[in-house]
């Protein structure tokens, strides 16, 4: 079966869209056709390529059709029944719009930021092609739309608490010294911002290479000699980060019964990021 055309899948969305489409509603929208179509039939739904965008995945045709729209809710002139989609991909259609359109134009974006075509492929201005076969081989791990949602949910909301962690360490320098009974230090305003540095690494880490990934629990927090500790928890494993003032990282990584400790300057823990983030994933 040959593929369809892109203008008239999103023609089809906005007219099928009773609550009315945004722009960026109707980009993920398309994405998240694309994807589940190349996983429920193993063929695009139409041939047109999705780009790495800062908003998340987006078609350069249909941006270029309805870019003078803004922010409103979209329409197209046509009547639904000239639509020339057999009726397979109408009702497929018909169950992504009942699926997404419902969660709002803030989450099908967040959402879509948690997915590894995107997360492996943006770069800032660059405008990367995301491959088809990429976006199929993502969309093929869930078995359903609604396990994705759930799962995309869960990585959201831990995406969403890196977020309040790295604004907490924006003024963590500020709480001076002597922050708790007996003699502390305050973190330096340079250490809160390595540790924020480290905190959008490992989330990008995570999300770039599992579709569904083992979400830690994370505590984050000052420690008295001076720096900021922070600790990520799993089912069998628990990694301790101390982020000292003077540039030593204090790493222990517990794995069962097995413990492991070690002292690292800063910049050869940064030069060995990647190394590090094997280990603990």
């Amino acid at each position: 079966m040959s593929s369809a055309d892109i203008n008239e899948v999103a023609s089809y969305l906005i007219l099928k869209g009773e609550v009315g489409i945004t722009h960026r509603e109707l980009q993920k929208l398309l994405y998240f056709s694309q994807g589940f179509y190349l996983a429920q039939y193993g063929e695009p739904l139409f041939d047109a390529d999705m780009a790495a965008w800062q908003f998340g995945p987006v078609n350069v045709s249909i941006w270029s059709r309805f870019k003078s729209r803004g922010y409103s809710c979209l329409s197209v002139s046509k009547d639904v029944s000239t639509i020339t989609l057999d009726d397979t991909r109408k009702k497929f259609l018909a169950g992504i719009l009942a699926s997404f359109l419902v969660l709002g134009q803030s989450a099908l974006i967040d959402m879509s930021h948690t997915d590894y075509p995107w997360e492996r492929n943006y770069i800032a201005d660059r405008n990367n092609l995301i491959e088809k076969d990429l976006i199929k081989e993502y969309f093929n791990t869930f078995e359903s739309q609604e396990q994705y949602i759930k799962i995309a949910k869960e990585k959201v909301e831990f995406s969403n608490l890196i977020d309040k962690r790295t604004a907490y360490l924006s003024s963590l320098d500020e709480i001076g010294d002597d922050w708790i009974s007996g003699v502390s230090v305050a973190p330096t305003k340079e250490i809160c911002d390595e540790c924020k540095k480290f905190l959008n690494i490992f989330r990008r880490d995570l999300f770039a290479k599992n579709a569904v990934p083992k979400i830690p629990k994370l505590l984050l927090g000052p420690i008295p000699t001076g720096g900021v500790g922070i600790e990520l928890h799993l089912e069998n494993k628990n990694i301790y980060l101390h982020f000292h003032n003077e540039s030593l990282v204090e790493v222990s990584i517990e794995v069962g019964d097995n413990f492991e400790e070690y002292d690292i300057v800063l910049e050869d823990f940064n030069k060995d990021i990647g190394v590090f983030l094997e280990r603990v994933a």
